[in-house]
């Protein structure tokens, strides 16, 4: 759960700052197009966000399912 918001909360911060800089924020001049570029690869990297959340689900799934029985 901390590596899916931790990737989630760079890539939203990283978005945020490019916007900040506007049209120079994609440039190579600035580093903050580096580090959009690099907040992305991290949600990648060790599996899709999207099938990190789907394996929390299903774990959260059956412990609450242990509980109520």
């Amino acid at each position: 759960m901390a590596m899916v918001f931790a990737a989630d909360m760079a890539m939203r911060v990283t978005t945020d700052a490019v916007q900040i800089y506007g049209g120079m924020g994609y440039t190579k001049w600035q580093p903050v197009e580096k580090l959009m570029r690099d907040a992305k690869v991290i949600q990648i990297y060790e599996g899709t966000a999207q099938i990190m959340r789907l394996v929390i689900a299903r774990q959260l799934l059956q412990e609450t399912e242990k509980t109520l029985s």
